[in-house]
């Protein structure tokens, strides 16, 4: 019998070791907190008097305050009495006035500064919500009669039940369409009806057909996959290709890539066919057809030209025609801090005088007589390190604020070209 009853007799002991360690932590935590405890150890889901940092005095759990817990609600903001105070005075710097107090996470009446009757949750404006919904314009009945008003500006009426700004509601347009557009899209888009703005999938689809058509294509996709999706079609000369319904309708996009001179593959054949139709030799190899690649023509100048521009009818060498763009330059508008570079061909009077006209009466860099590409290529870069750097154009496409001068200068006075003839 005595071996059977040892384990129960032993339990007691195992509490009050438990209990002693409870409350060693419990002291242990109280004295980093700063906390005075007023009461004996009750026991760790016991309530307990104490006197906080402050002299607030409050009742505590220590199973609450050892979880992590704050020890005084006056001090942490959730005391009924000090969020009250809290909020009414937050409420009347807002020019508001607190009807009714239900506590911090229920609705309180509260009338605004405009005379609205409005039931914000207090945690919410204490958090730095506004108090009044239809100062805001997000009280649903004010949206509803602005919804309707719009509805009707546009011709059409609501047969819907409203629901809310983020619902669904069934209206029927100036044309008869019954369709069921969301409130909030319909203040922004300006349209009520989906088949009259050309969001209806049967409608765009049907657009869509017809504009290949006109472009003298054919539209091989059997089914409508989307305005943002390719669908593949076949122009007029018998190329395939997959366009985006949305840019060809909208006229940003053709039907063709080979016909328009982007298609990788045809692209790179015509440029080194027009290349060596024109007697010209390609300098690299082929890398796409707005990139600029080294050519020379064929009475040797050494230039660039772009797969696009041969394409729209630019020649193979400028320099043949008269474009030398041998000259830089670097003009300073010291009045409204703006500078202006770029390149011109011969003598630069004429240009630098243009330019002075306009306000840009300093020359800060000139060089003249610069061989092959310098200039351009020079030109180029700077509008390119110019991007990298963040560096916004005032005007135009070269005029940078005068900020942007030191970077300038340090691509232009350290180009190798520029560098040997000092």
């Amino acid at each position: 019998m005595a071996d059977d009853t040892a384990p129960h007799a032993k339990a007691p002991a195992r509490r009050q070791r438990k209990s002693i360690r409870a409350e060693a932590e419990f002291r242990a935590r109280l004295a980093v907190l700063g906390v005075t405890l007023l009461d004996p150890y009750l026991g760790n889901s016991k309530y307990h008097r104490a006197i906080c940092t402050k002299g607030h005095l409050c009742t505590l759990r220590p199973s609450y305050v050892k979880s992590g817990g704050g020890p005084c609600r006056v001090c942490s903001g959730t005391d009924p009495k000090t969020a009250e105070a809290a909020f009414r005075k937050r409420v009347d710097e807002l020019g508001g006035v607190v009807l009714q107090w239900h506590g911090t996470q229920k609705p309180c009446l509260v009338r605004c500064t405009n005379g609205h009757e409005c039931t914000p949750r207090p945690n919410h404006v204490m958090r730095g919500t506004g108090l009044c919904l239809t100062c805001a314009g997000q009280d649903t009945r004010v949206a509803e009669a602005r919804f309707r008003e719009h509805v009707a500006r546009l011709g059409g009426a609501v047969i819907g039940v409203w629901k809310g700004t983020h619902t669904r509601i069934n209206v029927r347009c100036v044309e008869g369409h019954e369709t069921s557009p969301l409130p909030d899209l319909v203040f922004s888009r300006g349209s009520i009806c989906r088949i009259c703005g050309g969001r209806d999938p049967e409608t765009a689809w049907g657009n869509f057909r017809a504009r290949v058509e006109e472009l003298g294509g054919v539209v091989v996709e059997p089914s409508w996959k989307g305005a943002l999706s390719p669908h593949r079609v076949r122009c007029a000369q018998g190329h395939e290709g997959n366009p985006r319904p949305a840019s060809v309708v909208q006229g940003g996009q053709g039907i063709c890539r080979a016909c328009g001179g982007t298609d990788p593959a045809t692209a790179e054949a015509f440029f080194v066919a027009r290349i060596a139709e024109l007697g010209g030799t390609l300098l690299e190899p082929y890398r796409s057809a707005a990139h600029r690649h080294g050519v020379i023509c064929k009475v040797g100048h050494k230039t660039t030209v772009t797969p696009l521009g041969m394409r729209s009818g630019e020649g193979l060498c400028r320099l043949c025609k008269g474009k030398v763009w041998d000259v830089f330059y670097v003009v300073q508008d010291d009045l409204n801090d703006v500078i202006k570079f770029g390149v011109t061909s011969g003598n630069p009077r004429p240009r630098l005088g243009d330019h002075e006209r306009d306000g840009f009466d300093r020359v800060v860099r000139l060089h003249v007589g610069l061989p092959d590409d310098v200039a351009p290529w020079l030109e180029r870069a700077i509008i390119s390190a110019l991007r990298d750097a963040r560096e916004k154009s005032v005007r135009g496409r070269e005029y940078y604020h005068v900020r942007a001068l030191p970077l300038v200068l340090d691509l232009v006075d350290n180009h190798p070209a520029i560098r040997a003839a000092l």
